[in-house]
């Protein structure tokens, strides 16, 4: 339904010819950008939200904080799509079916029981695709926005590798925590506010409040409506500002105010458990074919001619190694397009990210990088010790996901600050 539209139905209440009680028509909530919230969407995802909470074992939100926290998720989550689709962001039809298959696997169910599933909690197919959709775009979005402009540099990596060592024979946490955005540009004024909020929330847990109830009613986090938590998590992958906090704590004690760049967060200790000093990484045994742009290939050329050679490989049963020696641009393709056994972070961003998609047997769709277009398989996976060299790569990895945990709350209120948005009544 288009804006106008929705507009134009928020205003007007049925009536019959003879004068009958005017019957109210779904009503809208949210402007954003030129897109609308109405109050059905709302109701659907707030009853999601309140099943979600039952399952986990958390106590259930007051339901207007509820209510507020669900609408501001949804009011984010629409400026991000919109975002997205502004600036060329697409998603195929095979890679919504993918992510289906990828949920219904995560269960232990066929597609088909997962949609049944799906339709018995409340969730039309319709509307899981939709999700599906607009989750996978803000996905491609983040990876565009934020993800592709983290840098760590060898310094980071080196003391990251020196705090693992001194932490191994410590302990892992897990952890919630609530954090208070403060908007750039903080005024006197948005200052006392968010320490306001920050005492409330503190004032709430002494109380003996559930700390993640209090998060879902209070924390601006993307993690809210989850109560805040964080998971397992060790020295090495814990920012110095929350480690310091954690060293004093005890379980079920909660953390003073701790101010960084986002805002104001306030940590708790949900349980301690030892950790393994051994290091274990996933490598991945795969394969490519390159199909290279340059002056004399367009890009639109290169792409047509590799989703050719997919459906010759995936439709026609073609081999992959055999098409690999024959067309490959890649030097691998004398070997089949054989690239051995991969560590996380030995390709590029993008390539990465696929071989971290796909399953053991499974063919990408055509990956854009800066080489060109390729076509991925899987072809195995093991758990292996990793080398000291290796060891840096996973460092790596472990401090770009640090950094993105909180770039990403500083990078979607920048896009909510830049949108249009207006809560209505």
């Amino acid at each position: 339904m288009n804006f106008l539209l929705k507009c134009i139905l928020f205003c007007l209440v049925s009536t019959s010819a003879f004068g009958e009680e005017p019957i109210p028509v779904n009503r809208v909530v949210a402007i954003v950008g030129e897109a609308v919230i109405t109050e059905s969407e709302l109701d659907i995802e707030l009853s999601l939200a309140r099943n979600n909470i039952t399952q986990s074992g958390s106590s259930m939100p007051d339901l207007n904080y509820l209510r507020q926290q669900v609408l501001d998720r949804m009011v984010t989550r629409q400026a991000l799509e919109d975002l997205a689709d502004r600036t060329g962001i697409r998603v195929s039809d095979n890679e919504v079916r993918r992510s289906l298959q990828r949920l219904a696997q995560q269960q232990n169910l066929s597609v088909t029981d997962y949609l049944d599933v799906v339709e018995q909690n409340g969730l039309s197919i319709y509307q899981l695709r939709q999700s599906i959709l607009t989750e996978t775009k803000i996905m491609k979005l983040r990876r565009r926005d934020v993800e592709a402009k983290l840098i760590v540099n060898d310094s980071e990596i080196e003391s990251y590798l020196k705090k693992l060592l001194d932490a191994s024979g410590s302990d892992e946490s897990f952890v919630a925590h609530i954090l208070i955005a403060i908007p750039e540009n903080a005024t006197a004024a948005d200052l006392n506010d968010a320490q306001n909020r920050a005492q409330e929330a503190i004032n709430k847990v002494d109380d003996g409040i559930d700390f993640r109830q209090v998060a879902a009613e209070l924390s601006d986090a993307s993690d809210a409506l989850e109560g805040g938590v964080m998971g397992w998590r060790d020295a090495s992958n814990l920012p110095d500002l929350f480690l310091e906090a954690l060293k004093v704590l005890r379980i079920g004690q909660r953390s003073e105010v701790l101010r960084s760049p986002n805002g104001l967060h306030i940590l708790y200790l949900l349980d301690k458990r030892g950790r393994d000093a051994q290091i274990i990484v996933q490598q991945t045994l795969a394969r490519h074919i390159l199909f290279r742009i340059d002056r004399a290939v367009s890009e639109e050329d290169a792409l047509v001619k590799a989703m050719d050679i997919r459906n010759r490989i995936v439709l026609a049963g073609e081999d992959f190694e055999k098409l690999a020696k024959a067309i490959s641009d890649d030097p691998s393709g004398v070997k089949g397009g054989s690239l051995g056994w991969l560590m996380p972070g030995e390709t590029v961003p993008e390539f990465q990210r696929a071989l971290d998609s796909l399953n053991a047997g499974e063919v990408s769709e055509p990956v854009r990088t800066q080489f060109g277009y390729h076509l991925i398989e899987v072809l195995d996976r093991r758990d292996s010790d990793v080398s000291d060299e290796r060891q840096k790569a996973v460092a790596r990895q472990a401090i770009m996901q640090q950094k993105l945990e909180f770039r990403f709350e500083e990078w979607v209120r920048q896009v909510r600050d830049t949108t249009f948005i207006k809560y209505v009544n």
